[in-house]
């Protein structure tokens, strides 16, 4: 039997195996955007992207980005008496929402601003 062509085919098999393992996190990685990995990461395996609504909520405040604030819908999912719960608000709504708790920063929203 041939050991060095045996073990050229399981070296290839360890080399392909993390190779498939980089590629996998930095797509990962890399369309994760904005804020943090973890978080994102986290938001592939639970129902609710309450946290990363608000972080992204208080970016925009932060940033004065009156018009993205005040009008642009997100699609937040949430848990509401132990059920799930899905629906779309802009960051204006939100800030009024009971789940929210006042996590997020408030903005003042012009008139007509929205069309």
């Amino acid at each position: 039997m041939n050991k060095k062509g045996f073990e050229l085919v399981w070296n290839n098999i360890v080399v392909m195996i993390l190779a498939f393992f980089v590629l996998l996190f930095l797509i990962l990685f890399f369309s994760a955007g904005s804020g943090s990995f973890y978080e994102n990461i986290k938001g592939y395996f639970s129902y609710s992207n309450v946290d990363s609504i608000i972080e992204g909520c208080n970016i925009l405040s932060s940033s004065n980005s009156e018009y993205a604030f005040c009008c642009e819908k997100k699609v937040v999912k949430y848990y509401i008496d132990g059920e799930e719960s899905k629906g779309e608000f802009s960051c204006k709504e939100l800030t009024e929402k009971a789940f929210i708790n006042g996590r997020i920063n408030n903005m003042m929203c012009g008139e007509n601003i929205c069309g």
